[in-house]
């Protein structure tokens, strides 16, 4: 009960900011703060989704206080609604709440991606996939009624409601085979840099919070298994790929967003799929971890990237603060998987919960070894596009502002946050995953073993990495200080030589190599121009192919003749009493 008084913060906020613009973050931030202290338990793993999203809404509407003047009085109330949709996601107990909050959530962003903008596309082209994606989950959700009856959340005997709503789901995720490599990436980047921040971290998480919630009350069923591994893997791949060659920041990030939403379905696949009970409960909260590092790592990026004057790289040259680097180093380490991050703790339980799945043999086993090696392969792209960010983004420039603005100091404590978190991740384990070797001061609860049986598989100890990760480098700085420059000829990865080393030429590489898969055209003199989506091209493909069934049903069979008419009739009428005995 308490809980829905957030919901009411949001929407009384959402109102208040038409005619008060900080008055819709300041309720946003209340209604968070609320939404955690009445929607939290550590005990629940399922609530931990409550605590993510609310970190991000919280931190967002920090940063909007001074960000979003320039986008007019529709911006605020929109974020708070589409906020409100979100919560009352989190908070629905039957499937009618789950619908009304997806599509509360969903016009919001619409308006959201739209705003201020003069081409048109990318906010229909969302709101088309939005749509599909809400038909799917009431499919879904009209299945699971005639199964159990009632519309409330209960445990289903078939795994038809599990799929339709994932495929949903997966839809509003911007994976293989809705787009991985377009729509997405290109509705979030033409958002404001707050909307983005909560599209990619936040909206995107409601896919992952609804198909956990499917799988726990349906019927374990390895087929589906199968299906989110293949669907997970192809997309963890392809926009890692994307992520690496392209210009835009925002889009970078964008298909950043879908390349850890795949890890994640990637992992509920395996949970599906794998052995043990131990293994499934270190896959569940390897699941949360991931979520919670995606989530705030994608925030401090997309609030930096807001912080730049352009959204290319080429447009963002302009004085940073030391804070700002220090913020956006630790967020693009964490999307990297690297320590002393979050993300890098997230990234270790993945890997070894394929890996030790591995262990098991036979065709699950191979399948957890390939669909881990491809994670790995992904895992080492998103680094490179996250360099890529540090390097071209002029985050690292000499130029350097004494100003500290509020926003530079936001985006340094999600940095720090991450840290934080990192050191604190023992308490978001369960302790059946936890133990110490006190030998050599690790002491009882203070590292993570991954396992899937009585014996231990790995460890990991976040405080100790913390520890020896600052005392190295302290040492090396007080040894070597810092580094000096050292210049070579430049080498534009196979372009046209110029005088300086440039984000194409960072990733121009991967375009050459990866021609025949991403179709790269090349110019005069060798040098690389465009790449070709291959994804879009296909669906441009099927959309042609529709039009063309589509006219040639008008024309042939549609045409007022009763020949026609009858013989449809009697097609349908069979079809009908086929479905009604089948029933």
């Amino acid at each position: 009960m308490f809980t829905y008084l957030a919901i009411a913060i949001l929407g009384i906020s959402a109102l208040a900011g038409v005619f008060w613009r900080p008055g819709a973050y300041a309720g946003t931030i209340i209604g968070s703060a609320y939404f955690i202290l009445s929607g939290f338990n550590p005990a629940d793993q399922m609530s931990y989704f409550v605590l993510i999203a609310s970190l991000v809404w919280i931190i967002v509407s920090l940063y909007s206080m001074s960000y979003d003047r320039k986008y007019g009085k529709w911006l605020a109330p929109s974020l708070a609604l589409m906020i409100m949709g979100m919560m009352i996601i989190l908070q629905s107990t039957n499937y009618l709440l789950l619908i009304t909050g997806w599509e509360i959530m969903s016009v919001p962003a619409y308006l959201i991606v739209g705003l201020n903008r003069r081409e048109s596309s990318p906010a229909f082209t969302f709101m088309m996939f939005s749509e599909f994606s809400t038909i799917l989950i009431i499919a879904g959700s009209v299945y699971a009624f005639f199964v159990t009856g009632t519309l409330s959340f209960s445990y289903v005997s078939s795994y038809g409601p599990l799929l339709l709503i994932s495929l949903g789901a997966i839809i509003k995720m911007g994976m293989t085979p809705f787009m991985i490599s377009e729509w997405l990436p290109i509705a979030h980047g033409n958002a404001p840099a707050n909307a983005s921040a909560v599209l990619s971290a936040t909206m995107t998480l409601m896919g992952v919070y609804v198909i956990m919630k499917m799988i726990l009350q349906s019927p374990d069923n390895m087929g589906v298994g199968y299906l989110f591994l293949a669907i997970g893997s192809v997309s963890i791949l392809f926009s890692s790929i994307y992520a690496y060659i392209s210009e835009n920041m925002k889009m970078l990030a964008g298909f950043s967003t879908i390349e850890n939403n795949a890890a994640i379905l990637s992992a509920m696949g395996l949970y599906l799929v794998a052995s043990t009970s131990v293994l499934r409960e270190f896959i569940f909260i390897t699941i949360i971890i991931f979520a919670l590092a995606h989530s705030i790592s994608k925030t401090g990026l997309f609030l930096s990237i807001g912080n730049s004057p352009g959204e290319f790289f080429g447009q963002s040259d302009h004085p940073t603060s030391y804070t700002q680097r220090v913020g956006t180093m630790l967020t693009t380490m964490s999307l990297s998987g690297l320590f002393p991050t979050l993300g890098g703790l997230a990234t270790w339980m993945l890997l070894e919960s394929f890996f030790m799945e591995a262990y098991s043999g036979g065709a699950t086993g191979i399948t957890a070894i390939v669909i881990g090696s491809l994670i790995a392969m992904g895992e080492g792209m998103a680094m490179g596009s996250m360099m890529k960010i540090l390097a071209f983004g002029n985050i690292f420039r000499r130029k350097l502002e004494t100003k500290q603005e509020p926003n530079h100091i936001i985006i340094s404590g999600v940095g720090l946050l991450l840290i934080f978190l990192f050191g604190i991740s023992v308490l978001i384990v369960s302790g059946t995953f936890l133990s110490g070797i006190p030998s050599i001061l690790i002491f009882n609860g203070y590292m993570i073993t991954s396992r899937f049986g009585p014996a231990d598989f790995g460890l990991i100890s976040p405080d100790y990495i913390l520890i020896l990760i600052t005392v190295f480098s302290l040492v090396a700085y007080a040894v070597f200080r810092k580094p000096r420059l050292r210049e070579v000829p430049v080498w534009n990865g196979g372009a046209v030589e110029v005088d300086s080393y440039t984000s194409f030429a960072f990733s121009n590489n991967i375009r050459l190599m990866l021609k025949r898969l991403l179709r790269t055209k090349t110019g005069s003199l060798g040098s690389s121009v465009t790449v070709i989506d291959v994804f879009w091209l296909l669906m441009t493909d099927i959309g042609k192919g529709y039009k063309a069934m589509s006219k040639f049903i008008t024309l042939r069979i549609m045409n007022s003749s009763i020949g026609w008419y009858m013989i449809y009739m009697i097609a349908a009428f069979m079809v009908i009493m086929v479905i009604a005995v089948k029933m």
